[in-house]
């Protein structure tokens, strides 16, 4: 069995040390400080004389050539990104093939068996197509085309007649992960964009849709942008619209998420009513580094309540993959972050999903980070066939929540 910390027999304790320093070097974060758990790599020496059991540096090396896992460097470690990379390849199989396997990033026999049934008959994914017309021409086409063109619209409009956050952002002196507008950058050959919309009437639920623009595709997962319950006496904090740069780190040191690269990201502190209006902008903004996007639990309509202090959460129990199929994560996805820690058969579901084909498949662009653009419902008046896909693929997602 290979899992997270699987390490193979010929790998060195140098090698090994070299892989969790460069780790801790990315997340800022010593893995003897993650939370006990099935998120902290632990190492696990495979035996030598394994002959009919697939090595690490076998998985790796076959993923990397069936292109689920592009960027990957063939070390015989089971790391994090080589334990997404098997995730993803476990996820394609059982929502696209729909066959038999759990996406836990257990590489067992199963897995073995559906990865050499994919070397043996050198099949490639429903994504190729789309893959190789994005880097001919770094603009895809179809709909992620269609939201590359609505970004490069919603940054001329906030150049020609910025909206008074956008010239706040633009004049703010602090350092700070949120772009000026004139910063803002999309294009998508070395970038991997995640957007946020956030919906105009703003009711503290998991109603949110997030887009994910990756190598020519698109996927859509639920969640909410808005923040839940705050301790801090000067209110619930609101990331403010725009791009912000986001990272591979830590969530609270119990599992990987996006954070902030450095300062953190601007936000405006709201009254209790939980409305952003002119009285709260007045009060100014500020950067916070704990703005995370993370796990949101199963999620879908419920409150949102403690979830969130500001982050932008993904809901477990389902998403849109990129050939506009609703999946249903729900038989597997775990209720608490309790359970998730514990149980490694009962995964974080759909964000797991999100997670995966950033680190995974988008592992030879971007390092790692990713582009974060939150956007208001009223922009999507720029490009309304898009708006009313995303209306369409709410109202799937809601009526799979109510099943």
């Amino acid at each position: 069995m290979i899992e997270l910390g699987s390490i193979d027999a010929d790998v060195s304790d140098a090698a090994y040390k070299a892989y969790t320093a460069k780790v801790e070097q990315q997340t800022r974060r010593p893995i003897a400080e993650i939370a006990a758990g099935v998120d902290r790599i632990v190492a696990k020496r495979l035996p030598s004389n394994a002959a009919t059991t697939m090595s690490v540096a076998q998985v790796q090396q076959a993923l990397k050539e069936l292109g689920f896992f592009p960027g990957a460097t063939i070390d015989g470690i089971c790391g994090y990104r080589t334990q997404s990379a098997i995730r993803l390849f476990q996820e394609y199989v059982r929502s696209v093939e729909k066959l038999d396997c759990t996406p836990d990033g257990q590489f067992g026999p199963t897995s073995q068996a559906h990865l050499q049934r994919w070397i043996d008959n050198n099949l490639q994914t429903v994504w190729a197509p789309a893959i190789g017309a994005w880097r001919s021409s770094a603009t895809g086409a179809g709909e992620f085309a269609d939201w590359l063109a609505l970004l490069g619209k919603v940054k001329q409009q906030a150049l020609t007649a910025p909206t008074r956050v956008q010239k706040m952002v633009n004049d703010f002196a602090g350092k700070s992960d949120s772009r000026k507008v004139a910063q803002w950058d999309f294009s998508s050959a070395d970038n991997i964009h995640l957007l946020g919309i956030r919906r105009s009437e703003m009711q503290g639920k998991f109603d949110d849709i997030f887009i994910l623009l990756i190598k020519g595709l698109v996927f859509k997962f639920q969640g909410t942008t808005e923040p839940g319950a705050s301790e801090n006496p000067a209110g619930p904090p609101f990331l403010v619209p725009g791009q912000h740069d986001y990272h591979f780190g830590w969530h609270q040191s119990k599992y990987l998420a996006l954070r902030p690269q450095s300062a953190g990201v601007l936000i405006v502190r709201t009254g209790s009513d939980k409305r952003v209006d002119d009285a709260d902008y007045a009060k100014g903004l500020e950067a916070n580094a704990t703005i995370n996007i993370h796990w949101g639990g199963r999620g879908m309509t419920r409150d949102v309540k403690s979830w969130s202090e500001g982050c932008q959460t993904i809901n477990g129990t389902v998403y849109i993959n990129a050939g506009d199929a609703l999946v249903n994560c729900s038989a597997f996805t775990a209720s608490t972050p309790s359970e998730a820690m514990t149980d490694a058969h009962r995964t974080r579901g759909a964000y797991n999903v999100l997670l995966d084909l950033v680190s995974a498949l988008g592992s030879d662009i971007g390092g790692g980070k990713v582009k974060y653009m939150l956007l208001t419902e009223a922009e999507l008046a720029l490009a309304p066939a898009l708006a009313q896909g995303l209306t369409a693929a709410r109202a799937r997602v809601v009526q799979m929540a109510e099943a």
